[in-house]
């Protein structure tokens, strides 16, 4: 139902008009890498699943059953800030990208509460306060084994673009090339499925003491 960053999918002219996941899993798929939205290499049932899940969001607040409710500010606040600091140094892996003393330095003066969650979990967008979304970068390997790196300008199925180091716009059909993509949003893509509701209270509650 959106957030900071997100549309509401329940009334998304995509999403209506959609029939089986017609116009939902090429999105998935290729992503949105103007928008923050990184592509999904996903199984078909899991395609198939989330299309379903999506139209019955759809179905429930169009009939006012799913009307959504406010986020009470008491919801945010049953973490444990000792033990989100512990699984942000150590299991988490979160010191591998960021740091409490730099990047991370005074965020909860920029964001707090459902914002500042909702960036912890989907930093992709920039939302208010926060920063422009990170740039996927690709090293593309041609035939005669040159390698060119930049930043991701334009990909799906068919086509790789970059900007590369002097700004120049250059394009490939990825059937002649070979494409290996870095992007720093997949670390928190991955973290989603390992999170437990515990994990995710206590590390917002160390992320509110980053002042």
């Amino acid at each position: 139902m959106g957030g900071e960053t997100g549309p509401d999918l329940t009334r998304s002219t995509l999403v209506a008009e959609d029939v089986r996941g017609d116009k939902i899993i090429p999105v998935v798929r290729n992503g949105r890498a103007d928008k923050g939205m990184p592509p999904q290499n996903l199984p078909d049932a899991d395609l198939e699943a989330i299309v379903a899940f999506i139209h019955d969001a759809k179905a429930k607040a169009d009939s006012n059953e799913g009307a959504r409710r406010t986020v009470d500010v008491a919801d945010l606040q049953t973490g444990n800030a000792q033990l989100g600091q512990q699984y942000f140094n150590g299991a988490g892996g979160c010191t591998k990208c960021h740091s409490a003393t730099g990047d991370l330095a005074g965020l909860a003066n920029r964001l707090q509460g459902l914002q500042l969650f909702q960036r912890m979990l989907y930093p992709g967008g920039r939302g208010r306060g926060g920063a422009p979304p990170a740039t996927p970068t690709a090293t593309v390997r041609l035939p005669s084994g040159e390698t060119i790196t930049g930043k991701v300008a334009y990909r799906d199925e068919f086509n790789i673009a970059i900007t590369d180091a002097s700004g120049y716009y250059r394009s490939w059909p990825t059937s002649k090339v070979k494409v290996t993509i870095d992007n720093p949003l997949d670390a928190h893509i991955a973290q989603l499925a390992k999170y437990t509701n515990d994990d995710l209270h206590n590390v917002l509650a160390y992320l509110q003491t980053l002042k």
